[in-house]
């Protein structure tokens, strides 16, 4: 059993459970690349930055992946030079990032030699270039919200100019994707020329009451079509299903790690049914809570934060005292 549950594992890591925001995902980026190649036609809109933003664990990123893979205008190809083209870069910010970490980190990407003193306006002219040279139709930035390194009117303008002139580049229509926690909301509102070329899709948390059909869908597909495990009446219920909700945060995709892993503890121990109590042990391996805090096991779960599950064990925060002046 233990190498049959080993290539389970293997085989779940790489399997891709689709679901109706994934779908739209898809048809949204189909449009939007749609667009790329019609303003390469002379037409097309000026809608041509397209932001996903949702939570940690939400399942932006690997959806976002997988539509990468499944959409053909982000595919390489070979021109008519015989020149090999890859329309899309895709690299996630690295932290801390300055717009010149950025774009230094982008032309590492194009595995072009980078003089790092170069000031950052020569770098991005460079970049910009590079772009159309290279037939670079579509630049993904993940976890961009760590460009906003300060929260201020004037660093977010700023920091919406820079990226503004991404898409400017001369007779070439660069299409701009960015993904990333909630903070990254803060680069699209206003009224400024970037939120006017954008579009915005949400991965907003899974809730309970209102989502319980979803969750179910995921708990048959994974429990008991890719594991062959039956599942116990009491995970069919509006209770249970609120208690996974509230474990994860309602994040999707942090709630498929955790059915996986509720359904390999139970094959490691040869059931045939999976029930609440391997929840519950993968609950606690996941937070650290005490076994009276346990999201699957108390009574009153609907008072615990899975955020405060180790609050017992945070020393507490020394209270700032202003010096009075004298």
């Amino acid at each position: 059993m233990t190498e049959e549950l080993s290539e389970l594992r293997v085989r779940e890591a790489s399997r891709y459970v689709e679901s109706a925001r994934c779908a739209e995902l898809q048809k949204r980026l189909r449009e939007f690349a749609q667009n790329a190649h019609d303003c390469l036609k002379g037409g097309g809109t000026r809608h041509r930055t397209f932001a996903v933003i949702g939570a940690s664990g939400s399942g932006k990123s690997t959806s976002l992946e997988q539509a990468f893979a499944q959409i053909d205008a982000f595919q390489p190809y070979v021109n008519k030079y015989g020149e090999m083209i890859q329309p899309l870069i895709s690299l996630e910010v690295p932290r801390p990032s300055s717009t010149k970490d950025l774009v230094i980190e982008v032309l590492e990407k194009m595995q072009l030699p980078v003089n790092r003193r170069q000031n950052e306006h020569e770098l991005f002219a460079i970049a910009k270039q590079q772009f159309k040279a290279r037939g670079v139709l579509f630049l993904h930035l993940d976890e961009a919200q760590t460009l906003l390194r300060a929260k201020t009117r004037n660093a977010v303008f700023e920091l919406q100019e820079r990226l503004k002139s991404l898409l400017s580049v001369p007779d070439w229509p660069l299409h701009t994707i960015y993904s990333g926690v909630p903070e990254l909301a803060a680069l699209f509102s206003g009224d400024q020329q970037l939120p006017n070329r954008a579009e915005v899709m949400r991965f907003s948390a899974l809730a309970c009451p209102g989502d319980e059909h979803i969750m179910r869908g995921v708990l048959k597909e994974i429990a008991e079509t890719h594991c062959g495990l039956s599942l116990s009446p009491e995970l069919d219920t509006d209770d249970f299903l609120g208690r996974l909700c509230s474990a994860t945060q309602g994040s999707y995709g942090t709630m498929i790690e955790m059915i996986r892993e509720a359904c390999f503890t139970a094959l490691a121990v040869s059931k045939k049914k999976l029930e609440p109590g391997a929840f519950a042990r993968v609950y606690e391996r996941y937070s650290g809570c005490r076994p009276a805090d346990n999201i699957f096991k108390a009574k009153a779960w609907r008072d615990i934060d899975r955020a405060n599950a180790l609050a017992d064990l945070a020393p507490a925060m020394p209270i700032s005292r202003r010096r009075s002046a004298n």
